[in-house]
């Protein structure tokens, strides 16, 4: 069991790296220009425009930011969807394995100054959660 918990637990450390390292330029832009698309498409779907004094593209820009207070809001047991549902947008998967009839996928979110949570999902519950700079 501690082998399992030590294994799970340098996984998250290496993803955290990696996400935190993840600042190649074309790759991101196209993501987040993705994933922003799919955020705003949903949100005007799902809901009726409120008056606000603020530009629209500063309420997508502030919607599109992991921080430490939505980090700490996340626990253990939660779906995918509730986890995005806290964050305001769908992660980046960066791994998905099924064994011995558990699917484990681990998902990333990138802030653009290089913050980053990752998250482990077991049969789409939160297992385990990481953070590397969240403000």
């Amino acid at each position: 069991m501690k082998k399992w918990l030590l294994g799970i637990g340098a996984f998250i450390v290496i993803a955290a790296m990696i996400g935190a390292m993840n600042d190649d330029g074309k790759t991101s832009t196209v993501e987040e220009t993705t994933q922003a698309a799919t955020s705003e498409s949903s949100s005007q779907e799902n809901s009726t425009p409120e008056p606000s004094s603020q530009p629209v593209e500063q309420n997508a820009t502030e919607n599109k930011e992991v921080t430490m207070e939505k980090f700490k809001q996340i626990k253990s047991g939660m779906s995918y969807e509730e986890v995005v549902k806290i964050i305001g947008f769908e992660g980046t998967e960066m791994s998905s394995n099924e064994l011995a009839g558990i699917k484990t996928v681990m998902y990333s979110w990138q802030n653009d100054d290089g913050s980053n949570m990752n998250a482990m999902f077991q049969n789409n519950k939160l297992n385990s959660k990481a953070q590397f700079g969240l403000k």
